[in-house]
């Protein structure tokens, strides 16, 4: 992850973090997160879209997976 530039023009990789309080069931119904105890990770295209979900210990398969999805999402326009 990159941080904006000091100029205050944004880079192609930017932090998006979401922390949510409270009751939370039909958010995270909707995006399958059934375990509060495990760490999920969203890969997100430029419209907000879920393109890739992970969850728990990833398999060299799943890495490779998620690099790949996330050079096709760069590369978009």
């Amino acid at each position: 992850m990159k941080k904006s530039n000091a100029d205050g023009r944004k880079t192609v990789l930017q932090r998006q973090i979401v922390y949510s309080f409270g009751d939370n069931y039909y958010f995270r119904k909707e995006l399958k997160i059934l375990n509060l105890l495990t760490g999920y990770i969203f890969l997100l295209d430029k419209f907000g879209r879920i393109r890739w979900q992970g969850f728990g210990l990833a398999a060299q398969e799943e890495l490779s997976s998620l690099l790949s999805c996330t050079s096709l999402l760069l590369g978009e326009k």
